[in-house]
């Protein structure tokens, strides 16, 4: 619940307020986004049960050494969660960054896997000894690496920050004190929700991220790199979409990806499948394809 004693987010165009039914709906809605995309199959996308998943309780993450509030639980519980491997498969929603999926904390036997499998390290560091964010602060996304892309959801007003775990180098914009001051240690941006998830679309609308079907190290592509305004004017993008292209150039290593799209009616009229077969046929003729894997 927003604390009525602090003074309005200077991050914000106008306040924010938290709802679960929100927090789900607007999670639900990227990730059935993220299924009509090539690397994504809807399968893999679970909703929870009326009355929430059952194995996501206090005792459940007590035994990671995770205590949140009840309110967080609650949420933790209704959250739809998109499965992925314990192993090195993962179903990434932004470059390097997969979605956390809770219920992992009710299985006892990844405990004790030493070394922990890379898709569980995020899981460990939500204990009581690692984590480093207000107990209210809910992890959305993790990632493989130092260089992961982590969304911080705070459920006080539901909004998201982004955490790059590199480096942060902002000017603070909370004073001392403040419960939101923990934000200037992550990304500029704070915004609600949905408004945040649907920054991240746009980015697959105008192809600067490119989904590749069960791409073993990356299933993410950034295509286009923004050029500064002064290094001059890039090429323009045939999208439609709600925010104009940025200046630009496809990265030399995306020209093809952002062909296939295209030849398959990306952005309005995409054949999914057909999309998803021909990147798989690119992909097998790469140098770097790894023959023991299964792609399809």
């Amino acid at each position: 619940m927003a604390d009525p004693n602090v003074s309005p987010d200077p991050r914000l165009r106008q306040p924010a307020h938290y709802s679960r039914q929100e927090v789900v709906s607007a999670l639900s809605d990227f990730y059935e986004f993220l299924a009509t995309l090539p690397h994504i199959d809807s399968s893999a996308i679970d909703h929870p049960p009326p009355g929430g998943w059952p194995e996501i309780t206090n005792q459940s993450l007590a035994k990671w050494d995770i205590h949140k509030p009840d309110e967080v639980v609650e949420l933790l519980r209704h959250l739809p969660y998109i499965r992925g491997e314990i192993g090195e498969r993962f179903n990434w929603m932004a470059p390097e960054c997969f979605a956390c999926d809770w219920r992992l904390a009710s299985r006892s036997d990844l405990r004790e896997l030493r070394p922990p499998p890379p898709a569980m390290h995020w899981l460990r560091q939500n204990s009581r000894a690692e984590w480093q964010w207000p107990e209210w602060v809910v992890q959305l996304t993790a990632g493989r690496d130092r260089e992961e892309w982590v969304l911080l959801l705070d459920t006080t007003d539901g909004t998201v920050t982004r955490y790059y775990s590199m480096y942060y180098v902002y000017k603070p914009t909370y004073p001392e004190g403040d419960p939101r001051s923990w934000r200037d240690r992550c990304c500029d941006e704070t915004l609600p929700i949905r408004e945040f998830l649907e920054k991240w679309r746009q980015k697959y609308v105008r192809m600067e991220w490119l989904g590749i079907p069960n791409e073993i190290l990356s299933a993410i592509r950034t295509g286009w790199i923004p050029f500064d305004e002064e290094e001059g004017k890039g090429d323009d993008s045939d999208t439609e979409d709600d925010e104009p292209q940025p200046k630009g150039k496809w990265a030399d290593d995306t020209t093809n990806l952002v062909r296939i799209y295209k030849e398959h009616g990306w952005p309005h009229d995409f054949k999914r499948d057909e999309c998803r077969r021909a990147l798989l046929e690119w992909k097998r003729a790469q140098p770097d394809y790894v023959k023991n894997l299964d792609y399809d």
